[in-house]
């Protein structure tokens, strides 16, 4: 049999005039504690029903944990019972069995109060189910009906009257920004439903079905995580009474192991050749601090900083927070991150864009937030990265209009507000991300709302930012909902913008001077990158073409690139032919080869892709007139992935990855060569090889690097064998080891 050694569990179940609370935990409680199914020992799971539920009984279940538990114990609360809210003291609370309405105050379990007990858990690993009328709100006011209701009626119309507010209040105020996952039954204005027939609420229903590995046929390993519950429930139980919604503060901070599966099922676990497991990066990441705030003191603004899925809540923004810190402009100011982890990704799989569900997901849990946890702040302001602002704008929309008062400023970065190329998103992804190109349901749903919310103007100050050189969003989609007053252009790429070297820069400048309402002149940014950004190549032209005997390397990059973009390529061509410093500088024509490739691969445009090939063959011919063997394989590899991926040409593929292999034996090792080794046996059929040295570019390779070598060797891939299936082994293989 299999054993958790160090799970624990504790399960309320209150009774009283809520019977049903008693059968849901201890349905809980006998998968748990059966060996042949979730594998926990019994003596580490408490179970509590009706006198044993009361205050000291959860009070004191809660303290054995904390004296049981260690900081890799895994934890799992489960709470079925009634809940309230005290407005005069603007207290959440549980309503423990025997709660006296007159002796409230020392009867009932106030959030706070486990709030602490949760704090002094060493474990980050913790889960808390709430199955409640109002799980996450719970009740107004001390006069609480039964939290389950038999579904008898047919529609939502018919659901019995009742007012309900506060959602998702007391999820809020128990959360400690730390870890836990809380995982409620339904939101504001729900019940938690019985179905007809059934003897579980659907939310317990649902749980014990996942518990007990119903949800799927095939498992990777033998164990039920985190994220394959909350997956499960969210889907199923909306799926089955329209009228549900479960809640999720997405704070997951390790996809950890929550139950063994069935010792029945294991039968259906994969060998290990057929999948890899996808959770290595998350385990070696278990014992990183969670930043949970950068400055706590009190203060009634507060700076929230929201990363996009490819990065994390407490170092996007690099030195931003601390210099902003150090700043007396920004005395006041209270600053935290929004408390979601690339470790595991919203939608809890590893993909670098994340579904649509996943930012509705996340949008909600920020307007609970500003709702509820940020609730003694008077106004908020909101700095987002990248898919963050799309979850920033859909979480203002989705706000009361008394709520949209509170956001006083929105800086948004990178961000796709107009959605990213549909094409890309295919070619290079996969088909069900198509709701964020610019005509998916999502985005043009997101830009009609905002039109709708904001004809009359924003009640918060708004700036958009685009970088001089991102790969993945364009200036066009940053700036085009928007007004030309609010737009501005910062030096960087798609990461490096939010990552300041020090106060000398755009980024920081932007959010600062917006703040502090003084106004941003890009004082640090190349206004020469800034046109060539916007597409104002004759501006460009006209600056550095007159000195163009005077220009390093640098400006003629940016001279080179305006010709090219006002279609002057002979004068491009002829000056990187005669130019002393071009003259021969294949890393320079590779850098201009580079610039149609991810041209053609946003837009899949035959000219760009030409254009590629032939600066990646000038630049080979003069590499091996150098025998320059570091150029030569960076050209050669390129002209191999070209050939594939633009024509299929797999004779001309092979031609040129054998000679970048060849180029490779006389260079030194480093994360580059290792990367074209690996690429180039893809394409020869090497793919043991390609394996082995994918592996050792991606544990030397930082986010940036391991998208890059992600793209090429996905699209190659993709072209060679004709196939984009998810599931198959290849593909899987690259998605863990570049997107984990």
């Amino acid at each position: 049999m299999n054993t958790l050694d160090n799970a624990y569990a504790l399960l309320i179940g209150i009774g009283a005039d809520l019977q049903a609370s008693i059968t849901d935990a201890t349905a809980i409680y006998n998968v748990l504690a059966d060996q042949t199914i979730c594998g926990y020992k019994e003596e580490n799971v408490i179970l509590l029903t009706e006198e044993k539920a009361d205050r000291d009984g959860i009070l004191g279940a809660l303290d054995t944990l904390i004296e049981k538990t260690d900081e890799n114990s895994s934890i799992l609360l489960f709470y079925s019972g009634h809940g309230g809210y005290y407005e005069p003291f603007n207290q959440f609370y549980l309503v423990p069995f025997g709660m006296d309405a007159v002796e409230y105050e020392t009867t009932w379990v106030k959030a706070e109060e486990l709030r602490e007990k949760i704090n002094a858990m060493k474990s980050r690993r913790l889960v808390f189910f709430l199955d409640c009328c109002h799980a996450a709100g719970m009740f107004k006011g001390s006069n609480v009906g039964a939290n389950q209701t038999k579904l008898d009626a047919a529609s939502e119309d018919e659901v019995p009257e009742q007012k309900l507010d506060k959602a998702e209040g007391l999820a809020q105020k128990i959360d400690d920004d730390k870890g836990i996952s809380i995982v409620s039954s339904c939101r504001e204005n729900q019940l938690s439903w019985i179905m007809e027939g059934d003897t579980n609420s659907l939310f317990t229903k649902c749980l014990l079905e996942v518990l007990r590995a119903k949800h799927k046929r095939y498992f990777e390993d033998e164990f039920i995580r985190i994220s394959e519950v909350v997956q499960y429930i969210f889907r199923k139980v909306p799926e089955r009474q329209p009228v549900q919604n479960p809640y999720v503060n997405l704070q997951i901070y390790d996809d950890f192991v929550l139950s063994f599966i069935p010792e029945e099922m294991q039968q259906n676990i994969l060998p290990d050749d057929a999948e890899p497991v996808v959770a290595e990066k998350a385990s070696k990441n278990e014992q990183k601090e969670v930043v949970t705030t950068f400055r706590d003191e009190g203060n009634t603004n507060l700076l929230l900083f929201i990363h996009g899925f490819s990065g994390e809540s407490s170092d996007t923004f690099g030195k931003i927070p601390e210099l902003l810190m150090n700043d007396a402009n920004m005395d006041g100011w209270d600053m935290k991150p929004l408390g979601y982890t690339h470790f595991v990704k919203p939608e809890l799989g590893k993909d670098i864009w994340a579904g649509i569900e996943d930012v509705d997901k996340i949008a909600d849990y920020l307007a609970t937030s500003i709702k509820f946890k940020f609730d003694e702040y008077d106004r908020i302001a909101i700095v987002a990265h990248s898919l963050g602002g799309l979850v920033a704008q859909r979480a203002i929309i989705n706000l009361p209009k008394e709520f949209q008062s509170k956001v006083s400023h929105l800086i948004m970065f990178g961000t796709p507000s107009n959605g990213i190329n549909a094409e890309l998103l295919t070619k290079l992804w996969n088909t069900k991300y198509k709701d964020m190109s610019s005509d998916g349901e999502f985005i043009t749903a997101l830009r009609k709302d905002w039109k709708d919310s904001f004809s009359d103007g924003y009640p918060f100050k708004l700036k958009i930012a685009a970088a001089t050189n991102d790969e993945y969003v364009s200036s066009d989609s940053c700036y085009k909902p928007f007004k030309d007053d609010e737009c501005e252009t910062i030096d960087g790429n798609h990461l490096s913008m939010v990552k300041p070297d020090d106060e000398n820069d755009d980024a920081y400048n932007l959010i600062l001077d917006t703040l502090s309402n003084n106004k941003f002149y890009n004082q640090f940014t190349n206004k020469e990158e800034i046109n060539l950004t916007l597409g104002k190549y004759d501006a460009v032209i006209s600056e550095l073409l007159p000195k163009v005997n005077d220009l390093d390397v640098n400006g003629l990059r940016q001279l080179i690139f305006s010709l090219e973009g006002s279609d002057r390529k002979d004068e491009a061509i002829k000056i990187l032919n005669e130019h002393p410093i071009a003259k021969g500088n294949t890393d320079l024509m590779g850098i201009l080869g580079g610039r149609h490739k991810r041209a053609y691969l946003s837009s899949f445009s035959k000219s760009e892709g030409d254009a590629a090939f032939n600066y990646y063959s000038k630049a080979l011919e003069m590499a091996e007139a150098e025998e320059n063997y570091n150029q030569i394989y960076y050209h050669a590899i390129n002209l191999a992935f070209l050939s594939i991926v633009m024509s299929g040409n797999e004779g001309k593929m092979m031609k040129y990855a054998k000679q970048a292999l060849e180029a490779t034996e006389n260079c030194r090792d480093n994360i580059w060569k290792y990367a074209t080794v690996a690429e180039a046996n893809l394409y020869i059929g090497d793919m043991a090889k390609a394996k082995e040295f994918y592996a050792k570019a991606a544990d030397m390779a930082d986010i940036r690097q391991k998208i890059s070598m992600h793209t090429n060797a996905y699209a190659g891939y993709t072209a060679l064998m004709q196939t984009d299936n998810p599931n198959d082994e290849f593909i899987k293989f690259l998605k863990a080891k570049f997107l984990s």
